[in-house]
């Protein structure tokens, strides 16, 4: 059975098995960009290099900072049942058993069959003789590919890349929500202190009205500030309709975000409460290391990874591929005879196949990956700038709105002031109705204008919290 040389053979492929996990695995490996660890960075965000545990610390979890239950229920129950969430997950697992799959290329690949054949030869092409019979078959075949340049090694390089990418991407799933169920959480709220404030001055509306039709009755004035009252009153009634849609669509668009049917939240939210705020949030400089961190760059930077990676993979096809082939079964023209020895027969050897031509493809299959890697980087470079852009965008408006909101608050003591001694005037008969019109509209439009922007003041500082990465911090670590 020639069993000596059957050994040397195998003992040869044994030793290149043993000794290619060592071996420099083809193509280019992978270096993570300097791009983001540059003093470009740290001086776009005033990075110094202190105080960067304090902002990164108040990442994770960054919606209780509001202090308001309701909104961190909001956001647990979104970030448990949303269908986004559950679809990144499900990648998370796809990911995982790919990386298997891609693993299970450096391991032998065993089967096992059977067949039977009922036969009979042609009398027409062997005059002389016919036969027939029985054929009874069954054992194991196996192939073992032996990765001497490292082709197999890129690939579960590529999917351990890739699956790290996907798990980033779930991260930002996770960073991208939070944010947008606590964004539509203060719009709600800000819809109803809108509401409240127009009720209010429909009310005080209403009052005027009512004293303008005695005046009238009595004699004491014209029918003209009475219509002058009429269209002012009806004019901020106009506004209700708008805002109670508004709160509508801000319930059902939560609905959404929790995994719930529309019309399920009206009831936990149709209670009035505040706009969730937090105290001022100053930030001089902004550690690099929350770009760093953002899902989307780690995501990015994933992506050139499993790019480098599958450059490796294309150049390994120009190399020949070292398999050991063998087999091992019964074989018998009659079914009593299959499991004795005389049936039994195997086969061993090794097998190279090696591309020769390929019409170029092979080539220019690496310089297509060589490309995607490029692409990759240069994605991978704008994400970060964008970052930055995102950061330094949504710090200033943070700060800006602040300025405005204290100068809408002066703005609204004042026209306050200015619609009392305005109507003092008018019922003494000083002044004319018309100043006490503009004072009201005044005092709505600043009033509203105040509410809007503490609303404001409050998405601007999601949408830092969001910019810095925060939120997928505190959930992983649950």
């Amino acid at each position: 059975m020639c069993v000596p040389r059957v050994l040397t053979v195998s003992g040869v492929l044994m030793c290149l098995l043993g000794g290619c996990a060592n071996w420099p695995s083809v193509g280019p490996d992978y270096e993570p960009s300097s791009f983001a660890e540059g003093a470009g960075l740290a001086a776009a965000l005033k990075d110094d290099g202190a105080g960067g545990g304090d902002v990164v610390g108040k990442l994770a979890g960054w919606w209780r900072v509001f202090d308001d239950p309701q909104l961190t229920a909001l956001v647990a129950r979104a970030l448990a049942a949303n269908r986004e969430v559950t679809v990144a997950e499900a990648k998370i697992r796809e990911a995982r058993a790919r990386l298997v799959i891609a693993g299970a290329g450096a391991l032998p690949m065993v089967g096992v069959g059977g067949s039977y054949q009922r036969y009979q030869t042609s009398k027409n092409n062997s005059p002389f003789v016919r036969v027939e019979g029985d054929q009874f078959q069954a054992g194991f075949d196996a192939t073992w590919e032996i990765d001497l340049f490292g082709g197999t090694r890129r690939r579960v390089e590529a999917a351990q890349a890739g699956l790290e990418a996907v798990e980033a991407g779930r991260d930002a799933v996770w960073v991208s929500l939070a944010a947008e169920v606590a964004n539509t959480y203060v719009g709600y709220r800000t819809a109803q202190q809108r509401l409240r404030v127009v009720r209010a001055n429909a009310a005080l509306q209403e009052e005027t009205y009512s004293l303008n039709k005695s005046r009238v009755e009595s004699g004491l004035t014209s029918e003209l500030p009475l219509q002058q009252s009429v269209y002012n009153l009806e004019n901020t009634r106009s506004q209700i309709p708008p805002l109670e849609a508004a709160l509508e669509n801000y319930a059902n668009a939560l609905a959404l975000l929790v995994g719930v049917f529309p019309g399920e939240l009206h009831g936990e939210l149709e209670t009035e409460r505040d706009i969730p705020s937090a105290a001022r949030w100053t930030l001089e400089a902004i550690p690099s290391e929350c770009v760093r961190m953002r899902p989307d760059v780690r995501v990015a930077e994933r992506q050139v990874a499993v790019a480098s990676a599958n450059v490796g993979v294309a150049t390994a096809d120009l190399y020949p591929k070292f398999s050991l082939l063998g087999s091992i079964g019964l074989g018998s023209v009659k079914a009593a005879d299959v499991l004795s020895g005389d049936s039994v027969m195997y086969s061993l050897g090794p097998q190279v196949s090696w591309p020769i031509f390929r019409g170029g493809s092979i080539r220019n299959n690496i310089r297509a990956q060589t490309a995607v890697q490029e692409q990759a980087l240069a994605g991978y470079e704008q994400t970060v700038l964008n970052a930055v852009s995102d950061v330094r965008n949504v710090l200033m408006a943070y700060d800006r709105e602040y300025t405005r909101y204290e100068n809408l608050t002066s703005a609204v003591e004042a026209a306050q002031q200015a619609m009392t001694l305005s109507e003092e005037l008018y019922r003494s008969g000083l002044t004319d109705f018309y100043n006490v019109l503009e004072a009201q509209r005044s005092v709505m439009a600043l009033q509203e204008g105040l509410v809007v922007s503490r609303g404001t003041i409050s998405q601007h500082l999601v949408s830092l919290y969001k910019a810095l990465g925060g939120g997928w911090q505190g959930v992983a670590e649950e």
